[in-house]
């Protein structure tokens, strides 16, 4: 990876979503072994990235991202910096937030891919090239190599092993955002704790048979697989979140269902026209927002 000219970088990330979503197990450590497809929609944040003596600083004007250590950028850049055995140099980050937070759409993610990648481009590449790079997205979270491949991928593992696919169409996408922010750590407990209590919920026990290539592939994906484990749990402590669900089908959707763990629902449309009109008719309250968006095929996007 080259160098860049100049000690600054300007990158658009972009979010995904979960067009299925398997939990098969806990592991070791905390993690969780699952199988998902990952689509990247064209919602974005943006990041300004520039080379600054000895520290890492983090700003965003949006009171729900964390400016320290907690947050994904943060440890994305002190990681790299680390890897790459940089003194006495580290980054200022500026984070434009376009994509919700908690809202199961990969924006914390996709910093921490985005300042990767800028990191490389101000300071030279990572020793070991891609397996370096793929092993230190995983060590952020689950989502964060997906936001360094893009486009779709089937992923299993933690998230670190993938098969990219190609994005045939720019699938038009509806997104309601609720005032409901869901924790994926809280997420997690409450579906390991369903399991122990011997509650499959009403996901687990389907099994929709092998993968088939043309679905995983097609304009909208496994439309008849599209499932997601978390949807009972979080459905069950945000029955709203249900309702939208059901009215989302009832405007037109092809298939909608929870991003990640949630809160985000999306819809998928079979065109631009059908999206936009379901936009208008659509009532969800003021307790939500409609996001229009389409399917693309890359998950950051270098602006300078």
């Amino acid at each position: 990876m080259s160098q860049a000219n100049g000690s600054i970088i300007k990158i658009q990330v972009f979010a995904k979503v979960n067009l299925a979503l398997r939990i098969l197990g806990r592991l070791e450590g905390g993690y969780h072994s699952l199988e998902t497809i990952f689509q990247n929609i064209s919602l974005s944040d943006r990041l300004t990235i520039r080379e600054t003596p000895g520290r890492i600083i983090v700003h965003c004007a949006d009171p729900a991202v964390p400016e320290g250590e907690e947050n994904t950028a943060y440890r994305a850049a002190e990681i790299c910096l680390q890897r790459l055995g940089t003194r006495n140099r580290g980054v200022e980050i500026r984070i434009e937030k376009g994509i919700p937070t908690r809202a199961g759409l990969g924006g914390g993610s996709a910093d921490a891919a985005g300042t990767i990648v800028a990191c490389e481009h101000l300071f030279g590449a990572l020793p070991g090239g891609d397996t370096t790079r793929y092993a230190l997205a995983a060590s952020i979270g689950a989502d964060v190599p997906f936001m360094l491949c893009g486009g779709r991928a089937l992923a299993w593992g933690i998230g670190e092993r993938m098969l990219r696919m190609p994005v045939k169409r720019k699938t038009p996408v509806l997104l309601v955002i609720p005032h409901i922010p869901v924790s994926t750590s809280w997420a997690y407990r409450a579906l390991d704790n369903a399991q122990a209590e011997g509650d499959n919920t009403e996901t687990l026990e389907l099994n929709g048979g092998p993968l088939k290539l043309d679905e995983l592939i097609g304009a909208m994906g496994p439309v008849e697989g599209m499932v997601n484990d978390f949807e009972p749990v979080v459905f069950a402590h945000h029955p709203e979140l249900r309702e939208v669900k059901r009215l989302l089908i009832e405007s037109g959707a092809a298939v909608a269902l929870l991003s990640g763990s949630g809160s985000g629902i999306f819809g998928l449309f079979e065109s631009l026209k059908k999206r936009d009109r379901a936009a208008k008719i659509l009532d969800v309250g003021e307790d939500f927002r409609l996001v229009s968006a389409c399917f693309i095929e890359e998950a950051y996007r270098i602006l300078e």
